[in-house]
């Protein structure tokens, strides 16, 4: 049952597409380069982290998968061992922090779109209720815009709820992004996964989100 629900939440089309404001922007302008070397810590410390630091990644080959011929993916757990899941090999390390309490780590595709992970600071044993209005707060005051929300959806390990985030970007060119923004609760952790592109490129990209989300485990 909770595999079909997901696909339900991921077959959704214009009105339960995602967005957040500090990926756009570099969902596809990080994807033609090199991996960096380091990444700093956003949280204020100043502190330059390795993309090789085991609190970031680790490998886990007991996760490793086949999706295709010629397409493995690698297991890996991130967020100090809080989150274990298959990626696709081909992906780099965006950036990552470490602040005490909220790690965060983001991925860019060469498929041009974003996928990050953030620890929240709520309990797993907080209601949805207040999970949810703490998570919407947090939204609303970077500026954005809540266009589907609270839809109630699971992994095969996890419960979770699925929203559409609208953010106006500011640039040269300014651009309204959206990304799909899934909140799953873990047994010792709250997660919320954030998934970014261009334009209205998630469709293209479900079979792939949803193939990862249903090896996604918050532990």
């Amino acid at each position: 049952m909770a595999p079909r629900v997901l696909a339900v939440v991921l077959a959704v089309r214009s009105t339960r597409k995602l967005a957040m404001t500090v990926l756009a922007t570099s969902a596809c302008s990080g994807s033609g380069g090199p991996p960096p070397q380091t990444v700093f810590d956003p949280g204020g410390s100043g502190k330059v982290v390795s993309v090789e630091s085991p609190a970031i990644e680790q490998r886990d080959p007991n996760l490793d998968v086949d999706v295709a011929p010629g397409r493995a993916w690698i297991g890996v757990t991130v967020l100090r061992r809080g989150v274990a899941f298959a990626r696709p090999a081909n992906w780099s390390i965006r950036d990552a922090g470490e602040d005490a309490g909220r790690p965060f780590l983001r991925y860019v595709s060469p498929r041009a779109y974003s996928f990050a992970l953030y620890e929240r600071l709520d309990s797993p044993s907080a209601s949805w209720e207040d999970i949810e209005r703490h998570y919407e707060a947090d939204v609303v005051a970077l500026g954005a815009k809540l266009i589907g929300q609270r839809i109630p959806t699971a992994t095969p390990t996890n419960q979770g709820r699925a929203y559409t985030i609208e953010r106006k970007v500011d640039g040269p060119r300014p651009l309204m992004s959206r990304s799909r923004e899934i909140l799953l609760r873990g047994p010792h952790r709250v997660v919320l996964v954030q998934i970014v592109v261009e334009g209205n490129g998630l469709d293209a990209l479900d079979a792939e989100v949803l193939a990862i989300l249903q090896r996604l485990e918050v532990r």
